[in-house]
């Protein structure tokens, strides 16, 4: 994990505002009251206010920092009461977070049970860094997707610099 610092200036002189960045992976099991403990490493980033929940695919369990999470809801709210599509896909998330969590005195994180069943979870996880969140995957999950990746990796390279990198002709 490396930490993103910028400086803002402030009235009494410059303030270093920073954003974590999470990044890496780690194994653990989750212990028999479904409890994980986050590794070190993370810890910190992670604050003391976090939301758990699923991942945009269902397929791991999520933790965001208190202001990835409130960016989350932010673009979430501006879907309309009205579109009932939209507001589907909004109920899905927001039903399965789990807002104000924090680590107990070991560092352990209680995984909600219906978390671990929509995320496939049985004991052996592995922690993987986002970017801006972390997620906790099963395992052979895990192991399953990575390998699927690399076997598309040339394809998602395409993807990802024809979607995200090359200019945009209009």
């Amino acid at each position: 994990m490396w930490y993103n610092v910028s400086y803002r200036v402030a009235e009494k002189g410059v303030k270093p505002v920073s954003m974590a960045e999470f990044s890496g992976n780690y194994t653990h099991n989750i212990d028999p009251k479904g409890r994980a403990t986050i590794p070190a490493a993370y810890r910190e980033a992670l604050g003391d206010g976090f939301t758990i929940g699923l991942n945009n695919e269902f397929n791991a369990i999520a933790l965001y920092p208190t202001e990835k999470w409130q960016q989350m809801s932010e673009q979430l709210d501006r879907i309309p009461d009205s579109d009932a599509r939209g507001m589907a896909y909004v109920r899905l998330i927001k039903a399965f977070s789990f807002t104000g969590q924090s680590l107990d005195s070991q560092g352990r994180v209680l995984l909600p049970a219906v978390l671990r069943q929509k995320a496939g979870m049985e004991k052996a996880i592995r922690f993987a860094g986002m970017g801006r969140w972390l997620e906790i995957w099963d395992e052979n999950r895990f192991a399953a997707s990575c390998e699927q990746s690399e076997m598309d990796i040339n394809a998602l390279l395409e993807y990802v610099n024809d979607r995200y990198f090359s200019p945009r002709n209009d």
